[in-house]
């Protein structure tokens, strides 16, 4: 298994959640396909946690705090061994992202993305940062390549439609919907749009 595009274990929840489950050293990504009606009960745990939904929408419970999340515009935040669940009440699907990691320093809130221009390859974009995080959703015209680039945060990227090349390193791959690729702390990567649409590109910065 390639540490830079890691395979996902696919777990069936009692609760009507499907979870796609990819490990990234110290950090856990999953996608989250929740079935109507679903709920998750809150629960909590020493990781803390954030997620998105892509489509429809969903009731996040933060520590007994409700909010009904809209689809790429609000993230929500839950800090370690906070009380946290979810429940999606529209009749069809909802589906998202969810990241857990240990850290020294988070808090539990919702944040809205805002417009904001992506410092790799200028294109403008909607972020958000947070204490131990920043999240961007850019959209990469047809054509346009992601210039070589390391940081000393670690970096998790899907797409949400089409095909992506990404490098990392010397390991190169065609990236599609429901995979996501890694790039460590300090480790050399690019990318670039070789379809003839526009590319959606969630990334995260840890």
């Amino acid at each position: 298994m390639s540490q830079f595009f890691p395979n996902y274990e696919l777990i069936q929840l009692s609760s009507g959640i499907k979870l796609k489950v990819f490990n990234c050293q110290d950090t856990i990504f999953q996608f989250a396909s929740v079935e109507p009606n679903a709920q998750l009960e809150p629960h909590q745990h020493k990781e803390s946690q954030l997620g998105m939904i892509f489509n429809g929408s969903l009731v996040i419970d933060l520590n007994g705090n409700k909010t009904l999340m809209q689809p790429l515009s609000h993230i929500y935040v839950a800090e370690s061994n906070i009380l946290h669940g979810a429940s999606n009440l529209e009749p069809k699907i909802t589906e998202g992202f969810d990241l857990k990691r240990i850290t020294d320093n988070s808090a539990t809130s919702i944040l809205k993305l805002l417009p904001d221009e992506d410092t790799i390859t200028n294109l403008p974009c909607q972020s958000v940062t947070g204490t131990w995080f920043k999240i961007s959703i850019i959209k990469i015209p047809s054509g346009c390549p992601i210039p070589s680039h390391q940081s000393e945060q670690a970096e998790i990227g899907f797409i949400l439609n089409g095909e992506l090349q990404i490098t990392i390193e010397n390991e190169e791959q065609y990236l599609n919907q429901g995979q996501i690729y890694y790039a460590p702390s300090q480790v050399l990567h690019q990318g670039n749009n070789l379809s003839n649409q526009e590319i959606y590109l969630i990334k995260i910065l840890i």
